[in-house]
């Protein structure tokens, strides 16, 4: 093989490989910024019951003990149909130990979602004051899968994970070396001390990255891939309907009809699934097509271990003449092999099969996933600062100086918003009209200042200036914990509180890393300043005589 051979054969794999080297940088730069927040509050997400109940640190109002649960679904029933006789749907959510009281949920008569607690002893409704609305840790899930944007949000989310797969193939195919560098950090190398942290936490983690991801996306797939439903069937609950056999969905007849006493399906419910009930539902309530279901408790002790761990059981009736409809005991599964398989992505997913091991590997390997997006995005600007590649023409400055901000706003950032969020719930007053909205809206508040303060100041001085006050928040906020509840860490160990001790041990550690981080970037900026003050190449001079006032 002569030597023209040999480089006529090497030219389209280098090229092949820059081609991949110019997706990966910037493709993943693009899609970077969005991941690194899904995969962040999704970590966080990993453990929402028990943000949740941080968020709620009210003792119970009422006493839990067994209830007749019919009697509290006679309450439920009797306060609806006062309420909204004809609704779109009624939900009566029965007692559980961490939320003792009646739970409502209905859309009024501007089909408008409302909410309502009822105290199981009298029937009546709970004060606005006697326990914080707030959205808990469900904010950080529906942040991670919707941004809260409903179904947009989704949309918005599933093509983001598609370019996160794109940008971890590209990944492991300009990297030739990513397994031998994987054993390979070499500290204060500047862009190479990126690189190796990049390439360390994106090896540690890669197999969940592509389990996360696929996962995710296969748990949408009626929405990613509506196609097939939408030209074989009329509504994509007719499918759902024939796959799970189970009764289709009845269209409004606008017929006035009464709903039968939900007391009597809920005890003939638990007795064909053998065991309790957690929440009734009625579709279409006053109408002639109303239906009515009943759910089983979940049992979190015997799904553990299992990835196709089945219902919790549930039960379909003719909710205008009590007619049973349909049975399915808990354990069962329908579908066949295809849904069975898809909901073992879903246990996948959600880390529904391991207790809090799992949870625990899930939120490291996630904060992992969300490192790798943030030592990316700072390494494509760590490594401009010193020679510019001039990608924009004359733009290119600019450019790198929106990337500089978006890296800010986008990973310093959004956590502290999230930390500001828990501040919120201790800030915001008890009682006042949609208080769980504004804590939301604090959030994104705090959230966009952050990008705002990022593009006022050097970003040398925006990273410092808001891993500082990120640190502040964190390692303050059980002193606003004990000032506003009285109750902190010392206290819930007393208590063998174990979520909410685990929530503020778990903001004080990330306190004490963001403020470490600040001080390490803080002494590599005073020892840079002198080299740069010798010898300040041209293209960084505006940014470093920045950096120098910062």
């Amino acid at each position: 093989m002569n030597s023209g051979t040999a480089i006529a054969r090497e030219e389209p794999a280098g090229a092949f490989r820059q081609i991949m080297a110019w997706l990966h940088t910037w493709g993943g730069l693009l899609a970077g910024w969005l991941l690194f927040a899904i995969f962040f509050t999704g970590s966080l997400g990993v453990f929402d019951d028990a943000i949740t109940r941080w968020m709620k640190p009210e003792a119970p109002a009422v006493e839990l003990r067994d209830w007749d649960r019919a009697s509290l679904v006679r309450m439920g029933q009797s306060y609806l149909e006062e309420t909204v006789p004809r609704s779109h749907f009624w939900s009566i959510g029965l007692p559980t130990k961490d939320i003792p009281v009646i739970r409502l949920f209905y859309e009024d008569e501007q089909e408008q979602f409302q909410s309502e607690r009822l105290n199981p002893a009298t029937g009546e409704p709970m004060p606005n004051d006697a326990e914080r609305e707030t959205e808990g840790g469900h904010h950080f899930v529906h942040m991670h899968y919707e941004f809260h944007a409903g179904t947009a949000g989704v949309w918005l989310v599933g093509v983001f994970t598609m370019a996160m797969l794109v940008a971890l193939v590209s990944g492991v195919i300009i990297h030739k070396r990513i397994f031998k560098d994987f054993f390979s950090f070499r500290p204060g190398k500047g862009q190479r001390s990126w690189l190796d942290a990049h390439n360390a936490v994106s090896v540690l983690s890669l197999p969940f990255l592509f389990m996360i991801a696929y996962t995710g996306l296969a748990t949408f797939y009626s929405l990613y891939m509506p196609a097939a439903i939408e030209v074989h069937y009329p509504e994509e609950g007719s499918f759902f309907a024939e796959l799970l056999d189970q009764p289709r969905h009845r269209p409004e007849t606008d017929v006035d009809a009464a709903v039968v006493p939900l007391d009597g399906l809920l005890l003939r419910a638990e007795a064909e699934m053998g065991r309790a009930a957690s929440f009734v539902v009625v579709e279409h309530p006053g109408d002639s097509s109303a239906a009515a279901r009943v759910f089983g408790v979940f049992d979190e002790a015997e799904a553990r271990g299992k990835l196709l761990p089945g219902t919790s059981g549930r039960v379909e009736f003719d909710a205008v003449n009590g007619e049973l409809w349909d049975v399915q005991v808990p354990g069962e599964i329908r579908g066949g092999a295809a849904t069975a398989t898809q909901a073992v992505m879903r246990t996948l997913h959600f880390a529904g099969f391991g207790g809090y091991t799992v949870r625990w590997l899930y939120f490291l390997l996630g904060m992992a996933g969300a490192a790798m997006m943030a030592t990316g995005a700072i390494l494509v600007m760590v490594k401009r600062r010193q020679k510019s590649l001039r990608e924009f023409g004359i733009h290119t400055p600019r450019v790198y100086r929106l990337v500089e901000v978006l890296n800010v706003g986008s990973i310093a950032g959004l956590a502290l918003s999230c930390i500001a969020m828990l501040w919120l719930n201790r800030l915001i007053p008890i009682g006042i009209e949609d208080r769980a909205a504004w804590e939301i809206r604090g959030f994104f508040l705090v959230w966009a200042l952050t990008l705002l303060h990022a593009a006022l100041r050097p970003a040398g001085r925006a990273w410092v200036e808001q891993l500082l006050v990120c640190a502040a928040l964190c390692l303050t906020l059980p002193v606003l914990n004990a000032l506003t509840t009285g109750s902190h860490v010392l206290v819930y160990w007393a208590q063998g509180d174990g979520p909410r001790l685990g929530v503020e041990l778990t903001v004080i550690v990330f306190g004490l890393l963001c403020g470490l981080g600040a001080y390490g970037l803080l002494r590599r900026q005073r020892q840079a300043r002198p080299l740069l003050n010798a010898a300040r190449p041209p293209l960084l001079q505006r940014g470093a005589e920045s950096e120098a006032r910062g």
